[in-house]
């Protein structure tokens, strides 16, 4: 293969079959950076991506036998803030078979628009686009826009300083291999050597409530990329790729869909009352069932300190969001529950729903300050994972957010973007690809449309965007940040983050 073809090759061959009509090619490849709504409001420009980043991302396209199917990937990529980029890895899987690795760097072309939104560009053969939306210069969301695959994730700039040795310290990870596992635990790494201990939920049932967690091959120096390897205990290997000293995402490099990351754990002692008296979490989660739409799940609970979840009264409401299967549970009432968080960080949580049910999280607290954790949902109905965060005191929906969905209602859906409120309403401009697996055929599309924003005291928004879908459920952790649900027979969710002003 030459060093010019994608390394995502395998999974594109029947889909370039089917993509060799100009009308179809046309409309995929630069169309994010071309056509599409007029930008919001904002100062962000090409110089607002500068630098070494990494993306880390799931999506879907056709396998090698015309199949539509899952793949998890990282790539990392050089922006210069005048437009042009240098991709210097790629890697991932699909059915089993890694991707071919990179030999030398490939180009590409990158704009962003005020509003943040913009696209990314590789010079693959054939050539990948990608629509993207910056939170700040360092964060964005993206999307794969074009008729190869649709892909959501997360970008990061990376800390080319602390690229020269591999992470060092304690930290709480959280992994996710389609439709098969998630994970969650509390590592320490010295000298490359990881051990702890770990949640493992396999598809219908949790293995024993933990188990350890250790390095047979520790993990490597990397390199410039920021990319180095390791092997666990269990026999599963990784490609991890450093942000900076206090984080790193990692992808399966032995023939899994696994994918994640870690945080640096604040230090000290945990316990119930890390959880503090009337103090509310937000929490978001998705993942796979047996059903191929999968779920998404959002709410907000307030805890007492002591063990137990607050019923609300005089402290916030608490109230939950998920759909299952295109099964609509809506504004379900937390009318109590308990929790527990053991002196390492991990605990429990169990919600008593008025109407309705959720299964029970499995967490570890990553920073007991800002009360952020990853956790699993303990269910034989789905392998879901998430993650939630301390609610700052009535947020509300202002000025502007960047947001990513994904999802499938009759096609595998994704969405980036950004939203505000201005005086003229609630505004909305989003990047979209969606495969229908009927056709075999992907359709990227770019809206700007408008909406109402209705928020309840307990951060609960209802959010109509027309044309899109008339019944958003937005959970507010901070102001225009959180954790969304699509409730109209699709099942569809995403995350939201306020932008830097620019």
């Amino acid at each position: 293969m030459n060093s010019l073809a994608s390394p995502k090759c395998a999974r594109h061959v029947l889909m370039i079959l089917a993509a060799i009509s100009s009308l179809l090619f046309t409309a995929g490849c630069g169309s994010s950076s071309s056509s599409g709504p007029p930008p919001l409001n904002g100062g962000f420009t090409n110089a607002s991506l500068t630098g070494q980043y990494v993306i880390a991302q799931t999506g879907t396209s056709l396998n090698s036998q015309g199949n539509p199917d899952p793949f998890s990937e990282a790539i990392v990529f050089t922006a210069d803030g005048n437009g042009n980029l240098s991709i210097t890895a790629d890697d991932g899987d699909q059915d089993g078979v890694p991707f071919t690795p990179l030999t030398s760097a490939v180009s590409g072309t990158y704009g962003i628009n005020r509003d943040g939104t913009g696209f990314l560009q590789i010079n693959y053969n054939p050539t990948i686009n990608y629509a993207v939306t910056m939170i700040d210069d360092s964060h964005f969301y993206v999307i794969e826009q074009d008729v190869f695959a649709t892909t959501s994730g997360f970008g990061e700039k990376q800390d080319t300083t602390a690229l020269t040795a591999a992470p060092s310290g304690n930290f709480v990870f959280k992994a996710h291999n389609i439709d098969t596992s998630s994970r969650v635990g509390g590592i320490a790494i010295a000298a490359g050597v990881i051990s702890g201990n770990e949640d493992l939920l396999n598809f219908g049932f949790l293995a024993s409530p933990t188990r350890a967690i250790s390095t047979t091959v520790a993990m490597s120096t990397p390199d410039s990329n920021g990319r180095g390897t390791f092997t666990l205990n269990d026999g599963t290997s990784f490609n991890y790729y450093v942000v900076n000293s206090s984080k790193f995402h990692f992808v399966s490099n032995a023939g899994s869909l696994e994918i994640g990351q870690a945080e640096a754990q604040t230090a000290g002692s945990f316990s119930p009352a890390t959880l503090a008296a009337g103090t509310s979490y937000v929490f978001g989660s998705s993942g796979d069932t047996s059903n191929p739409l999968g779920i998404h799940s959002a709410g907000v609970f307030t805890t007492d300190g002591n063990g137990n979840i607050e019923a609300g009264g005089s402290t916030t409401p608490g109230a939950v969001d998920y759909v299952q299967d295109a099964t609509i549970n809506s504004d379900l009432a937390v009318s109590g529950g308990t929790y527990t968080l053991a002196s390492n960080g991990r605990g429990t949580i169990n919600l008593t729903l008025s109407g309705g049910s959720i299964s029970p999280q499995i967490f570890w607290i990553v920073n007991g300050t800002s009360g952020y954790a990853y956790f699993l949902a303990n269910s034989a109905a789905a392998v879901e994972d998430g993650t939630f965060s301390l609610q700052t005191p009535a947020p509300t929906i202002g000025s502007q957010g960047a947001f990513v969905m994904d999802g499938i209602d009759t096609s595998f859906k994704d969405r980036v973007g950004v939203f505000e409120t201005s005086s003229s309403g609630f505004n909305w401009n989003q990047a979209a690809n969606a495969f229908d697996v009927s056709l075999d055929e992907y359709d990227p599309t770019s809206t700007g449309t408008n909406g109402t924003d209705t928020v309840s005291s307990n951060g609960r928004a209802a959010v109509v965007v027309n044309g899109i879908t008339p019944t958003l459920v937005f959970y507010l952790s901070a102001p225009n940040t959180g954790f969304m649900v699509q409730e109209d027979g699709a099942t569809i969710g995403g995350a939201f983050a306020q932008q830097a002003s620019q």
